[in-house]
């Protein structure tokens, strides 16, 4: 027996039903999918920039050109402004209070000397001013001792650093590794930081920026990867130190070498810019131009100078740039 056309007309229904159905909750599935692969990026890139910033804090403890813009986020010591205002705050009062206290007692050593004074033999002088000549001598072996202190702190600060580094590339990398970073980049970015930490044991501040550096273009290499906007900037920044941390140390020859990096890297993408880089993207077009003409000079302190203006106009079009 055929079937009827009715039968066959609600069996079709059912049939697109089913398919549309099946459709829908395939698009569903996918969405998910794609929503659950974004958060992971933007918590995996939040994960990058705060390796960057420790990275930063070590440029800056040892006086190296640090991005103006990580500068403003995180103190050498890893705390917030505010906490550091806080700080200074505190600190202020407890000096101040130490100082009311300390002039007290000075009032009341004075007055005792002054009443004891006409008692005195020319024995007790001499061997008094014998005293306060051992006191002051005391008094700068201490001010010598406090003066090398801050360098030791500092190196002390730098450590820190780099085992939190250590830490946060040991959760980084495999998570990167997710997203499809490759084995070499997760090796190149442990390898040279093992060697800024080498490079730290010996305490050379210009060998442990430029391993700073270093490990600054393995970050960028991951910011590419992640596809962030923000990439060429930063890759411009690594160049441009490189410059100046050649200069410092008279190595014309890096220098020069790194000069052209730059200025083939800011060739190759300042056309790629829009309105609303069109000031900034000038700026930094004349001050890399200004920067070449020192190092071709072989002139040190114009070259830190011109340098530090291309740092800054990158760090202004990375802001521009930064994705929200």
């Amino acid at each position: 027996m055929r079937p009827s056309k009715k039968a066959l007309g609600i069996s079709a229904l059912a049939l697109a039903l089913a398919f549309l159905l099946f459709s829908s909750c395939g698009q569903t599935k996918e969405q998910e999918n794609q929503e659950q692969q974004k958060q992971e990026q933007e918590k995996v890139i939040k994960a990058l920039e705060e390796i960057e910033t420790v990275n930063e804090s070590i440029i800056q403890l040892l006086d190296g050109p640090v991005n103006p813009g990580k500068e403003e986020s995180r103190d050498p010591q890893g705390r917030k402004q505010e906490d550091q205002q806080q700080g200074k705050e505190q600190q202020g009062k407890e000096q101040q209070g130490e100082g009311q206290e300390k002039g007290k007692e000075q009032q009341g050593k004075e007055q005792q000397q002054g009443e004891a004074q006409q008692g005195k033999q020319p024995g007790e002088e001499q061997q008094q001013d014998q005293q306060q000549g051992g006191e002051q001598q005391d008094q700068q072996q201490g001010k010598e001792a406090r003066n090398q202190k801050p360098q030791d702190d500092i190196w002390d600060d730098v450590d820190k650093s780099i085992i939190e580094l250590h830490s946060l590339f040991n959760e980084y990398i495999p998570a990167a590794a997710k997203l499809g970073a490759s084995t070499e980049l997760g090796a190149n970015a442990s390898n040279t930081l093992n060697q800024l930490t080498k490079k730290a044991e010996a305490k050379n501040q210009n060998e442990v920026l430029t391993e700073a550096n270093n490990l600054f273009k393995a970050i960028c290499d991951y910011y590419v990867l992640h596809q962030d906007k923000r990439a060429p900037a930063k890759i411009l920044l690594f160049h441009a130190r490189r410059v100046m941390l050649s200069a410092k140390v008279g190595d014309w020859q890096t220098a020069a070498a790194a000069m052209n990096d730059l200025e083939e890297n800011w060739n190759g993408q300042k056309n790629t810019y829009g309105d609303k880089q069109k000031d900034t993207a000038a700026m930094l077009d004349l001050s890399v131009a200004n920067l070449a003409g020192a190092v071709a000079e072989k002139n040190q302190n114009l070259t830190a100078i011109k340098g530090l203006i291309v740092i800054t106009n990158i760090s202004e079009l990375e802001k521009s740039l930064k994705e929200k």
